[in-house]
């Protein structure tokens, strides 16, 4: 199956050092070679790169590590093909626009018997598992809250019961951003870590003896979540998400959690973040800009 990467933090942040860890998994410390992508969002909207290559070894992966982007939320995948030949049309992430935004999604796992039935502005481009699972839940969350985007607890409310559907015909692991706010749904196996004040060094897991120190490149007010399928470094703790979560990120903090009805238990850890009073409608981005 595929692994998934992600971060959401409270400004602009250079996502390189995880990145390049998580990239070495694109067929080089793990099988994951058909394919990689990543997506971030600027000031225009969102910025998606594809490819059908193993990231490890594509010119074009070493060179968006070399790019200086910042952004405040990012969305990386490294695919290794169950359902759909390899080519670009199925290589995650995808984008589509919901709401006047661009929402990003990106999935691990396998969900061969699932074929919606889906309207015709939310068809695949691609052959899939993974682009009709994200079809789907846009087109279901367009028809419920009708054409209008609704506050992020009723979102919540309302994915946390649709993710648990798809979840019935396989294995339901994503990530899934409208910019600023970064939704985590695990299946079988998610990890996220939160990078704050007090910052210390870490290391990459996947590249031997490549680590950096965090407290010489943050302030004492930041705050980063990271997520990914395994963890990705040594030197600071990662929790794993109990099957049926859905998490929700925003800023750089842990904001809300949904758990299937049936599922009582607490979470590993305590959610973070501000009231939902605080929150509001209202967010803008522009169109994306696919770069293949």
């Amino acid at each position: 199956m595929c692994q998934l990467f992600g971060i959401n933090s409270a400004k602009p942040i250079s996502p390189h050092f995880s990145l390049r860890g998580f990239f070495r998994r694109g067929g080089g410390t793990d099988h994951h070679a058909d394919g990689w992508g990543l997506a971030y969002y600027d000031n225009s909207g969102s910025v998606l790169h594809v490819r059908d290559t193993p990231a490890h070894l594509c010119k074009d992966a070493n060179a968006v590590l070399q790019r200086p982007f910042r952004a405040n939320t990012t969305i990386a995948h490294v695919r290794k093909a169950t359902e759909g030949k390899v080519c670009l049309e199925n290589s995650h992430p995808f984008v589509r626009k919901l709401w006047g935004k661009d929402w990003v999604f990106a999935h691990n796992g396998d969900l061969k018997t699932f074929y919606p039935d889906l309207p015709p502005e939310f068809q695949p481009i691609g052959e899939t598992d993974s682009e009709r699972a994200f079809c789907y839940l846009l087109s279901q969350l367009s028809a419920y809250f009708n054409g209008r985007a609704p506050s992020l607890s009723a979102l919540l409310e309302k994915l946390q019961p649709l993710s648990s559907e798809i979840a019935e015909h396989g294995t339901f692991n994503f990530l899934l951003s409208d910019g600023d706010v970064l939704f985590a749904h695990a299946s079988t196996q998610l990890f996220w870590a939160e990078r704050r004040a007090p910052f210390g060094p870490v290391e990459l897991l996947d590249e031997e003896n490549h680590r950096i120190d965090f407290g010489t490149l943050n302030d004492s007010e930041d705050s980063i979540i990271v997520l990914a399928t395994r963890p990705l470094t040594r030197g600071e703790p990662w929790y794993p998400m109990a099957r049926g979560e859905l998490k929700a990120f925003v800023s750089g903090r842990e904001y809300l959690t949904a758990r299937p009805a049936a599922r009582t238990a607490p979470a590993s850890t305590p959610p973070i973040g501000r009231k939902l009073s605080d929150w509001c409608n209202g967010w803008h981005l522009g169109a994306a800009h696919i770069i293949c």
